[in-house]
């Protein structure tokens, strides 16, 4: 650099080619960013929604404007919002609870005696097979308009689910560790935590997975059969006020808790205990 460019640069004054490179750097980083798989998807929604609605009645399809608005002022700041997203979540836990403690027991059970798998491979088989309308109707057919009502429609439905992945994760694990680890005469214990533990971990991750989105889908259809309360109640009501700006404001906030469930807390406890393992890439 010669002592002129020195002199400008002690002096506050930046050469032209660094000016330059600044706001190219910039552009570069957002651009990188929106281009990535998960963001362009998400664009790539918003602006097929958008155009979607320009060429259809705003009583069909509102734009995303409209709706994300809605989502605030018609949702989120009104005073029952919380009464009726807490009702759902609520019912979906107190579901989601009993099915996996009962689909893991069987699971375990499935995997580790063959007297079990048989008494309950039809079961699962046939749980697999019925339709979440099912359940939703044979709850209310059963317990009626009460407050756990879709909690019932998910025990029974999606108890099947996390049952045939822990029964599936319980025989993946690989019996030579386990028989050398008696041959050693490790404790029981410690084959259990080292071995079993480790074995059935991304099994369970796919068993909650899997079974919380069927739990979330079944209590909101059953919600909308027997429920004075909940997300599934009020997608219903505003269904049958013709009013598909609200109705579609309710499904997108449905959407943004099932995300944040999904990458707020499944996949980052997911990560933390898979901390070991390294990614494979093809």
């Amino acid at each position: 650099m010669s002592n002129k460019a020195l002199e400008r640069t002690r002096e506050g004054e930046i050469p032209s080619r660094a000016q330059g490179k600044a706001p190219a750097t910039i552009l570069k980083k957002l651009l990188v960013k929106v281009f990535r798989p998960r963001n362009l998807g998400l664009v790539s929604v918003i602006v097929v929604w958008q155009i979607t609605s320009l060429i259809s009645p705003e009583d069909t399809l509102p734009s995303p404007y409209l709706v994300f608005r809605a989502v605030i002022l018609e949702v989120i700041l009104r005073e029952r919002f919380f009464l009726h997203v807490g009702a759902t979540l609520l019912r979906i836990i107190v579901g989601f609870g009993i099915a996996f403690s009962i689909g893991a027991s069987m699971g375990v059970l499935m995997g580790t005696i063959k007297y079990w798998e048989k008494f309950f491979s039809d079961y699962v088989t046939v749980g697999l097979t019925i339709p979440s309308l099912t359940g939703a109707v044979i709850s209310v057919l059963w317990l009626g308009i009460r407050f756990l009502t879709p909690s019932l429609s998910v025990v029974m439905i999606a108890t099947p689910y996390v049952a045939v992945n822990i029964w599936e994760g319980v025989k993946d694990v690989n019996k030579d560790l386990v028989d050398m680890g008696r041959a050693f005469d490790v404790s029981k214990r410690r084959i259990i935590k080292n071995i079993y533990i480790p074995s059935l971990l991304p099994f369970v991750f796919a068993a909650i997975r899997i079974g919380f989105s069927v739990s979330w889908k079944l209590v909101v259809l059953a919600e909308v059969f027997g429920s004075s309360e909940g997300i599934g109640y009020m997608i219903f009501y505003w269904y049958q006020m013709f009013d598909m700006e609200l109705v579609l404001a309710w499904v997108l906030l449905f959407a943004f808790i099932m995300f944040f469930v999904e990458y707020g807390i499944i996949r980052r406890w997911e990560r933390r205990l898979f901390s070991w393992r390294r990614e494979v890439t093809l």
